[in-house]
């Protein structure tokens, strides 16, 4: 009889060793998704979110940390520092809100930038969980509530703060979901006691990734199963939507 050797027992380790490998590229993909810059000050927290921001209207920079680890849905608190003094000026826990992003602008024009925590919960209007962003100024060393409307007009994905059409003052710049389940670009301005609609892109299969860089707005769009980056501008009082590759 003639034996054959197999080399089964390696083969079936190597196969398991590549999809330990997967599964490793994954988690570090996972846990550097986030925000990639460096920060201007060095603090011992967990960071799952932070923002920039002049949100004290003295032409000085804050940074607002949202702690929590990265590889979870919610963060914990939501910390403020001086970065001229380098010291911690305000400590409050968010957790029982779901925290999910931090988000600086000047959404009334008056010079001093809001901060807004993006939180996940129910509302007295709307009791279901949903997102939702929550809005604050900063007064006297801690955050008072400007808007914590219960909803945007559609449910939405994420949005950023952003002066899309350069009138000196930020809007809100949201991903949303139309009925079909289909994505749009929906923009909102600040009327005093809360936002109203301003414009709307036409739907796409899917919306994804909003990258501000010197205040322009990118995303990336998916129809037809083609994917491709988009410039948004604002043009003849429309949202225009440039394929940039």
């Amino acid at each position: 009889m003639v034996k054959i050797k197999t080399n089964k027992p390696n083969y079936i380790f190597k196969i398991r060793y590549g999809v330990i490998f997967i599964l490793f590229l994954m988690s570090l993909i996972l846990f550097f998704s986030h925000k990639t810059e460096e920060l201007p000050i060095k603090i011992n927290e967990k960071i799952k979110d932070f923002a920039i921001g002049n949100i004290r209207g003295d032409n000085k920079e804050y940074l607002v940390v949202l702690t929590g680890s990265r590889r979870r849905e919610f963060g914990e608190e939501v910390i403020i520092y001086s970065i001229e003094d380098k010291k911690e000026i305000y400590r409050e826990d968010y957790s029982a809100y779901n925290p999910w992003k931090i988000v600086i602008g000047d959404i009334d024009g008056d010079g001093k930038e809001e901060i807004s925590i993006g939180v996940y919960k129910t509302s007295p209007l709307h009791p279901v969980m949903a997102k939702r962003p929550f809005i604050y100024s900063f007064e006297g060393n801690k955050l008072e509530p400007k808007w914590r409307g219960s909803r945007l007009s559609k449910p939405f994905l994420d949005y950023v703060f952003l002066d899309i059409d350069e009138d000196e003052v930020d809007e809100i710049v949201a991903i949303e979901i139309l009925e079909d389940n289909r994505k749009v670009i929906n923009t909102y301005k600040w009327k005093g006691f809360g936002f109203e609609a301003y414009l709307e892109t036409e739907g796409y299969e899917d919306i994804s990734d909003l990258i501000t860089k010197d205040n322009q707005l990118f995303i990336k769009i998916k129809e037809q199963r083609k994917s491709y980056k988009a410039l948004i501008k604002i043009a003849e009082n429309h949202i225009k939507v440039e394929r940039e590759d």
